[in-house]
């Protein structure tokens, strides 16, 4: 009787094959690429803030400074961004969660402990391809509500409401400041208007009376999907 596998057939002790050692080494291959290009495109949004920073120590003009700063704060948001879908999902963005990190930094950063913040956030993630666009959008409505619904010496709420049904993303940010006044639209809201064609979203800006309600509705099913390599 002859024992021997027959050509070409795995034997009981050969294991899974060369095919899985090839499988094992792209996978850390890849693993290690990832890593590569995550390293690369922090320090390259680390550089650009540093660059922002030296320039805006060395404005001395301050609506120059004032406007750095808003930048430094765009890019401060893509890079929060970036650095949740490495370390968490890399193809979908959990937007509850960067609201609740946005609104905890933007408090410090305003340094007002008379302003409530209210979140209602359900947990809705989003796919990667539209993580930037739309944690842009919530940086500029609530940062807005933030830093300028309120003079110096006034109370106020602001309430953020985040909510998914019939396939639509609601965003809905509101507060009961000083509201528009008439005045035009600034630079924040064009850019909200921007990104909300991109996301193929519905952006209302209205006088609440008082104070201003935003809200951003994106059809979920409009959303850039990411890319998935075929099996």
């Amino acid at each position: 009787m002859n024992d021997q596998p027959e050509a070409g057939l795995p034997g009981p002790e050969s294991g899974a094959g060369p095919d899985a050692g090839a499988l094992e080494t792209a996978l850390a291959q890849k693993s290690a690429l990832l890593h590569e290009i995550d390293h690369r495109v922090k320090n390259n949004l680390q550089l650009i803030a540093s660059l922002i920073l030296l320039q805006s120590r060395r404005t001395a003009d301050p609506a120059a400074r004032a406007a750095l700063k808003t930048v430094l704060e765009r890019v401060a948001a893509v890079a929060t961004v970036h650095r949740r879908l490495f370390q968490n999902d890399p193809l979908s963005f959990d937007v509850a969660d960067f609201i609740r990190d946005l609104t905890g930094d933007l408090a410090a950063s305003a340094g007002r402990d008379d302003l409530e913040i209210a979140l209602d956030l359900d947990h809705i993630a989003i796919p990667a391809a539209s993580a930037a666009a739309f944690a842009l959008v919530v940086n500029e409505l609530l940062g807005n509500a933030v830093k300028h619904a309120f003079p110096p010496g006034r109370r106020g709420r602001v309430s953020v409401r985040l909510s998914n049904g019939d396939g639509l993303c609601r965003l809905t940010i509101a507060d009961d400041g000083v509201g528009l006044g008439g005045q035009p639209p600034g630079f924040g809201l064009t850019i909200v208007k921007l990104l909300g064609q991109q996301l193929h979203a519905d952006v209302q800006v209205e006088d609440a009376q008082p104070g201003v309600r935003a809200t951003v509705i994106v059809p979920m099913t409009a959303v850039p999907k990411p890319d998935r390599a075929s099996p």
